[in-house]
């Protein structure tokens, strides 16, 4: 007969549990080397690790530097009408610790992670160029999708400045997504309306611009009307024209239109000369998902929201808490009057 099992108390297997939790998530312990310790099989070793976190005596919290802000996203959401918001973790560090101060790697990060589970195969999924969706393409969080199509928005700046050449970023993202790619061989803005209406008459163009109307995601990041303006850096844009365009009460842009803060659009002379996709159009796309966050972006978040121009939010925790605080003072503007 073989050996009859010794009965044990409640308290005491309580005890047990509680020691094979302390080896294995403390002490750094294998499961065989607890195995061994204690005379039993690794497989009552793994069994116990298991009943361990069902009683609740082992509580897993697991500190990524994707974690997100769950009632500040939900607040954003339902004030602003967003159908999906994500608001990234500002890093909680210890005393002495050093500040890590990569956030744009961190949001666009949280913002790879977001489309990899949401773009299903054989989608298309226009881009604009920026250095924020440079680095979502580039966080190495994406991988092969069936039969999907990149597109770029807006018109070509040159190689000049890597993460916002629009050609380059279109082409990455169809080679990490395994697709293929409809690239806009114009820059994004020309001369004259004639010039930008001839190029836009060019089969290859229309046809690029064509596909961008039709996709079902676009993947931007909302531009700011000052000296880190994408336009501004590749020299597109003169410091008069960041006077002229703020004058006229925009407070940014996604791929070169501009709107208020109420989400008014908001038209200026160089729409006209522009090559891009079209207000009107970019809010027909189903899935506008904006990756967008730093100094100066709230308002400019708030504003292309209301414009229609986005319906999903990834943004980070002070954009957020920036972006409450216009809200808040709008409300409050209202309610004295």
């Amino acid at each position: 007969m073989g050996q009859r099992r010794r009965r044990v108390s409640a308290a005491q297997e309580t005890l047990l549990l509680g020691e094979v939790a302390r080896l294995y998530y403390v002490n750094n312990f294998t499961q065989q080397h607890i195995a061994d310790r204690l005379g039993v099989s690794r497989t009552n070793v793994s069994r116990m690790l298991k009943e361990a976190r069902a009683r609740g005596l082992v509580e897993i919290k697991i500190h990524t530097p994707l974690n997100v802000v769950n009632d500040l996203q939900d607040e954003l959401a339902r004030r602003l009408g967003l159908r999906e918001c994500l608001v990234l973790a500002g890093l909680r560090l210890g005393e002495g610790e050093k500040e890590i101060t990569d956030t744009v790697g961190r949001l666009s990060a949280l913002g790879a992670s977001y489309l990899q589970e949401n773009l299903p195969d054989r989608a298309t999924v226009g881009v604009s160029w920026s250095s924020t969706v440079y680095h979502v393409i580039s966080a190495q969080y994406l991988q092969e999708k069936n039969g999907v199509t990149a597109v770029q928005l807006m018109g070509s700046i040159g190689g000049s400045i890597t993460e916002l050449d629009g050609v380059a970023i279109t082409g990455r993202l169809a080679d990490v997504l395994g697709g293929k790619a409809h690239y806009l061989h114009a820059p994004m803005l020309v001369a004259n309306a004639a010039a930008c209406e001839a190029l836009r008459h060019d089969p290859h163009i229309r046809k690029t611009l064509e596909v961008a109307r039709s996709a079902d995601f676009m993947v931007v990041s909302v531009g700011v009307i000052n000296r880190n303006s994408g336009q501004y850096r590749t020299g597109y844009l003169a410091d008069s024209d960041l006077d002229y365009i703020r004058g006229r009460g925009a407070v940014g842009d996604i791929c070169g239109s501009y709107f208020a803060l109420d989400g008014r659009p908001v038209r200026l002379e160089m729409n006209e000369r522009t090559i891009a996709i079209e207000f009107e159009e970019m809010q027909a796309i189903p899935n506008r998902v904006g990756v967008s966050g730093g100094p100066g972006k709230a308002s400019a978040n708030i504003g292309a929201v209301r414009a229609g121009l986005l319906n999903v939010l990834i943004t980070d925790e002070n954009t957020a808490r920036e972006m409450l605080d216009i809200l808040n003072d709008e409300e409050a503007a209202v309610g004295s009057r």
